[in-house]
């Protein structure tokens, strides 16, 4: 990914971080028209950033499948849980295979948390 960037030394601080918000504006672009509810899109696009949007598309396709709300991102975080298992990251709806979920959905959760904890540091 960093390379589609230009970014070829990506210990480089300053080249990282250009990639890195590069690749999300190209995030944010692919889920604008996916995701309606824009917190639910915030918590698609790092859950992307972190695995990959394959596995949040895998993921979107199991939870359509087994009847939860694809857009709801909460209901797709299930399903990233559920890839590291074969009976999931087998299914036919699935095109990227195996992935460690809860990598992806720990990272938005603290994400979220800390986020959080700067809400209340400046709100004082």
């Amino acid at each position: 990914t960093a390379a589609s960037y230009g970014v070829h030394n990506p210990t480089n601080p300053e080249r990282g971080i250009y990639g890195g918000t590069r690749h999300i504006v190209w995030l944010e672009d692919l889920f604008q028209e996916r995701i309606e509810d824009p917190i639910e899109r915030q918590k698609f696009i790092l859950g992307a950033y972190n695995v990959g949007q394959g596995h949040v598309f895998d993921a979107q396709r199991l939870a359509e499948k087994y009847g939860k709300d694809p857009q709801k991102w909460d209901d797709v975080a299930y399903y990233l849980l559920k890839k590291s298992s074969p009976k999931y990251y087998n299914d036919k709806v699935v095109k990227y295979g195996y992935c460690r979920g809860i990598e992806v959905v720990t990272y938005v959760d603290r994400i979220y948390e800390v986020y959080a904890l700067y809400e209340d540091l400046f709100e004082a």
